[in-house]
């Protein structure tokens, strides 16, 4: 059965808000929807803001994220994210994410701030990957 099932994990700064073995995933990006499946190839994934689908063999649960990064590879995946909210009923995930957001202090700004950069750093990985070589810095 193991190879049927992705074990997922997510992740916050303060805590483990989730850990599900699921046949499936469909995870937010800038580009839409990526579905994540249990013997998929290793990746990662900028994460937006947003609501993670996770069919598990009981029933389907929901991860309300505020972004982050996800890499998997070898049955696990890691959802790493400055805050989630994990539940069964997506509404009142996503009722509780936004509670969560409608009072920020400093520590989750500074957290979503680098969660920010972070997804700006995949995103010119990628592009670097696909276009020319970087040029290489002229010495101060």
């Amino acid at each position: 059965m193991a190879e049927q099932t992705l074990r997922l994990i997510v992740r916050t700064p303060r805590q483990t808000v989730a850990e599900l073995d699921a046949r499936s995933l469909r995870v937010p990006t800038d580009t839409g929807q990526v579905g994540v499946r249990p013997r998929s190839e290793p990746a990662l994934l900028a994460v937006e803001p947003g609501l993670v689908l996770v069919r598990t063999i009981e029933s389907t649960s929901f991860v309300a994220t505020a972004g982050g990064l996800l890499r998997w590879a070898k049955g696990s995946a890691v959802l790493l994210t400055p805050l989630a909210v994990a539940g069964d009923a997506a509404e009142s995930v996503r009722a509780q994410l936004d509670a969560e957001l409608a009072a920020p202090n400093a520590d989750l700004q500074l957290r979503l701030a680098i969660s920010h950069l972070e997804a700006g750093i995949v995103s010119e990985l990628r592009h670097r990957a696909g276009g020319a070589p970087p040029r290489p810095e002229a010495p101060r």
